[in-house]
C-alpha cells in the first residue's frame, strides 16, 4: 500500500501521521492494516492523509486502481 511506502520513506509513524494530518489513529490504522477500503473514506480524510505525506490524493487512488487490476490478472492466469 502506497501511504505505508511513504510512510516508511519518511521515516513515519502512524502515530506521527495521525497527529501531522488530524485524522485519528484508529482510522490511520485501520486504513493501512487494509481493515478500511480507501475508496470508501472521505475525501477530506484521504486530503490530510495525502497531505500529510506530501503526495496528491490521485497517487493514492491511482496506486489502488493499479494494485486491484495486478490482482485481476494474477486470478485469470
Amino acid at each position: 500500500m502506497l501511504i505505508n511506502e511513504k510512510m516508511e520513506e519518511l521515516n513515519m509513524t502512524k502515530y506521527r501521521l495521525s497527529k501531522e494530518s488530524g485524522v485519528p489513529q484508529a482510522t490511520i490504522n485501520d486504513i493501512c492494516s487494509g481493515k478500511s477500503e480507501l475508496d470508501k473514506c472521505a475525501a477530506g480524510t484521504l486530503y490530510k492523509i495525502a497531505k500529510a505525506l506530501r503526495i496528491s490524493v490521485e497517487d493514492i487512488l491511482e496506486f489502488k486502481r493499479f494494485n486491484i487490476i495486478e490482482s485481476e490478472i494474477r486470478n485469470v492466469v
